[in-house]
């Protein structure tokens, strides 16, 4: 459970900051789609591959139970989600820095 609501809060934050900051992370409707997609489909292949070969496991502890194809729900939401936090910060900093910049 605690891997799902800590999840949650990095989602609640980046929707947070994308607000506050009015954040366009994607130029369109198919870029806003396509690209967390490609991350998901990456990412899961990763993570099954690395299960399989057996580089890390995904214990019981804090999760909540619901496994698809061996993979806990959490690890797919994590591939929407982090990305999604991570590219909302760095829009964040490069504005910023865009700022500083042309006060220069």
């Amino acid at each position: 459970m605690e891997y799902l609501l800590i999840l949650l809060v990095f989602l609640v934050i980046s929707i947070f900051l994308e607000r506050k900051y009015n954040i366009h992370l994607y130029h369109s409707k198919k870029e806003r789609f396509t690209t967390p997609i490609i991350i998901f489909l990456i990412g899961t292949i990763i993570d099954y591959y690395a299960t399989w070969k057996g580089y890390w496991i995904f214990p019981g502890n804090g999760l909540i139970g619901i496994r698809i194809f061996g993979l806990p729900i959490e690890e797919f939401l994590f591939f929407l989600i982090m990305p999604y936090f991570a590219f909302t910060v760095y829009r964040i900093f490069h504005n910023k820095v865009k700022y500083f910049n042309h006060l220069k």
